[in-house]
């Protein structure tokens, strides 16, 4: 059987029949069989079903049969070919019977167009940011756009913050705080639109230009390792702008030498909670309008008074004159071992608890820096003014605390004391009118 099939391969290649594919191996030898049959098994109870054996004849035969098989192929071919040409041609008489729309009517989509687009680019030349429906305006633009790229490395630099006049803040709660302290927002750079939809209810109607970049472009300028995506550029707040929305303290707070900016922010942000009249920074601290020192603020640029590079000589004329210096020191040395020469040995010394601020007109409490310290510069002046060091007493093989830690103590303390003594004052004035 095997050879009539190498034999009729042969004969269809030499009359030129193509032939798709070939099997040459008998299908039988690949089956199983349905049961074996025993020599002592009885024969009349067992039921086989037989199948149709094709035996092949002449190669002639076959020959028909493969052409047959081709010719049907064929035919299909052909009925594949005038069904597609039957279904092109009903395509082209449906589209020839959809009513196409005028030359006039599409000149005036294409003019409404225009002038939509005319319009969009004249509101945002002139700085505007909501549009007719109420929708806030933005320029979405490529990568590496050099808009971007000067006016972030400009706000990355010191010495061009102060010439442009202009800090950057990140996200959109301290971009709110800004604008709820009436600061002037200049540029509004971010990537995702719900960030950009919650500002919508306090963004002014115009002076805003807002543009729209890639989250992987705010990645590179950011400082946060997980970036909020929403950049803010404000007119830097000057003090007589900045207000707070309550009642201050007698209370003024005096930097020196504070060199890092997390605890530059956290005293700044210690000050805004406790309710401080100002804050004044001595020349020596970090700059004021830091990337970091903003953020870790969080807001007290926008609430909090801010004098910065202050020299020693101006500083009687911006404290009250009726002001009390404090020193926080957290310097505890015996008698024995300060010089008569030392300053700070000639200034007493007492725990934080034991004074009665509420009794005083006015407080300034001076901050010395983590490295550096207090300068001689404060314990000159706090001896000048008849100050006090204050000390938080701390458990045994505890040197000090963060910088920012032993203010919020002390500032809570003197809020505390303050809030007593009013509330003490006031029900006095209210049992004397009942009485």
């Amino acid at each position: 059987m095997s050879a009539n099939i190498y034999g009729l391969f042969r004969t269809l290649k030499v009359s030129n029949v193509s032939i798709s594919s070939a099997r040459l191996y008998c299908r039988w030898m690949h089956r199983k069989p349905a049961k074996v049959l025993l020599p002592f098994e009885n024969k009349e109870n067992v039921t086989l079903k037989k199948e149709k054996i094709i035996e092949l004849g002449s190669t002639k035969l076959q020959t028909k049969t493969v052409n047959t098989n081709l010719n049907n192929t064929h035919q299909k071919q052909q009925k594949h070919l005038a069904k597609q040409e039957n279904s092109d041609n009903l395509t082209q008489q449906e589209n020839s019977s959809t009513p196409q729309l005028p030359i006039k009517v599409s000149e005036d989509i294409r003019k409404k167009k225009e002038n939509k687009l005319k319009q969009r680019n004249f509101y945002l030349n002139q700085k505007k940011v909501f549009d007719d429906n109420g929708d806030i305006m933005y320029e979405k633009l490529k990568e590496n756009d050099s808009r971007i790229s000067s006016l972030l490395v400009k706000l990355k630099s010191k010495k061009e913050r102060v010439r442009t006049n202009q800090m950057l803040v990140e996200g959109w709660r301290l971009i709110v705080d800004g604008l709820e302290a009436n600061c002037k927002l200049k540029y509004v750079i971010f990537s995702q639109t719900k960030d950009l939809s919650a500002l919508h209810p306090f963004l002014p109607n115009t002076g805003v230009e807002i543009y729209k970049i890639s989250y992987k472009e705010i990645e590179k300028w950011s400082d946060v390792e997980t970036p909020p995506g929403i950049f803010g550029v404000f007119e830097m707040p000057s003090i007589e702008n900045v207000k707070p929305k309550s009642r201050p303290l007698p209370m003024t707070f005096i930097c020196d030498n504070i060199r890092v900016p997390g605890n530059l922010g956290a005293i700044l942000r210690a000050a805004v909670g406790a309710g401080c009249e100002s804050v004044l920074l001595t020349k020596g601290c970090v700059d004021l309008w830091d990337p970091k020192v903003i953020r870790s603020a969080a807001g007290a640029h926008f609430r909090q008074p801010i004098h910065t590079s202050v020299v020693w000589e101006d500083v009687p004329n911006i404290l009250n004159p009726n002001t009390s210096i404090f020193v926080a020191d957290s310097n505890v040395a015996d008698s024995d071992s300060d010089t008569d020469n030392s300053l700070m040995s000639q200034i007493p010394l007492l725990p934080y608890y034991g004074v009665e601020f509420s009794n005083l007109n006015h407080i300034t409490l001076v901050i010395g820096g983590e490295t550096e310290g207090i300068s001689e510069d404060s314990y000159r002046f706090a001896l000048e003014k008849d100050g006090l060091r204050l000390n938080i007493p701390l458990q045994k093989g505890v040197d000090s605390l963060n910088t920012g830690m032993a203010t919020a103590v002390i500032a809570f303390e003197i809020r505390k004391q303050f809030l007593q003594a009013w509330t003490k004052t006031k029900l006095e004035k209210e049992n004397s009118l009942n009485n």
